[in-house]
């Protein structure tokens, strides 16, 4: 008897040796489907949307054994940024390494993103996408994706910034009274919680836009809306997710800093500093392999 947790990790085969070549599904709201969006018609299994984010994480780790591609996408460049970091490669230029670097950054944050979602998506739907045209659809979203990723930066940075203008203007106010050295520090760390607030309310409402844009093939725009509503629906959810991803980080790169006898200056072991930045990073795949699945959860309920 099967596990139900693993029902939507399968491959559709059509005879010894082979695979069939589907195309990578779109995954939108029920209201933007044409004909019935129910999730038989969708062949979503009940299962999928019943899956808690513990679930969710599980399913990941045994997606990336039936897709080893994902990990070696994801290797190839952990690989880079090590080398990079280190100075391992010897024959580039300065200005070389530093565009290497923001290509393998990018490479990373949205192309890696983009094709962990694209297999979601096809799991979930018992259509199965080959590695080509995860690619094929990563690269075809990528305009857009950068469009959502520029959105998201502008609104989490200008919006917090006009609402904390305010108290900015009221430093100056109080910079020519006699109690300035109280008024400053006090305003300061009021203006930089009233940043924080919208930043992080906003930073967290976006989160799944990069997921309605390559799943749901939304625009840059709609995006944005879609993230909004499924964050209001799995609220509790996705607060879940941020304890586990903080507390896993944590624990990956507090042990790196080791305390330096007789100084008391932390010191970073190389060794320990080039792990944990690898394992962090690979966790991270795992991790948008969990938003991928929960954006399918909350798009179709």
């Amino acid at each position: 008897m099967s596990d139900p947790t693993d029902s939507a990790i399968r491959t559709t085969s059509t005879g010894p040796g082979t695979t069939t070549c589907n195309q990578a599904p779109t995954i939108k709201a029920r209201d933007d489907v044409d004909g019935c969006g129910c999730l038989e018609c969708r062949n979503i299994e009940t299962t999928t949307t019943n899956r808690t984010v513990l679930d969710a994480l599980v399913w990941s780790v045994r997606l990336f054994r039936s897709y080893p591609s994902i990990l070696a996408f994801a290797g190839v460049i952990i690989l880079a940024n090590r080398l990079l970091e280190t100075d391992s490669i010897n024959a580039l230029p300065m200005p070389a390494v530093g565009v290497f670097e923001v290509i393998t950054a990018f490479a990373f944050i949205i192309l890696v993103r983009a094709y962990v979602g694209t297999i979601v998506a096809g799991e979930l739907t018992g259509e199965p996408v080959t590695v080509r045209e995860g690619f094929r659809r990563s690269l075809a979203r990528t305009p857009a994706l950068v469009g959502v990723i520029l959105l998201i930066l502008v609104s989490v940075m200008t919006i917090p910034f006009f609402v904390s203008t305010p108290l900015i203007l009221l430093v100056g106010v109080f910079s020519s009274t006699p109690v300035e050295m109280v008024s400053f520090p006090v305003v300061a760390a009021v203006g930089g919680i009233v940043f924080a607030v919208p930043f992080l309310f906003l930073l967290f409402k976006f989160w799944f836009a990069p997921e309605a844009c390559v799943i749901g093939q939304y625009s840059p725009l709609k995006s944005l809306r879609v993230s909004w509503r499924i964050t209001t629906n799995y609220r509790g959810k996705f607060l879940l997710i941020i304890v586990i991803g903080i507390g896993s980080a944590a624990s990956l790169y507090l042990p790196t800093v080791l305390p330096q006898p007789g100084t008391g200056l932390p010191l970073v072991h190389p060794v320990l500093g080039v792990i944990s930045s690898s394992v962090g990073e690979l966790l991270s795949v795992v991790w948008a392999s969990a938003y991928a699945h929960i954006y399918v959860q909350g798009i179709v309920s």
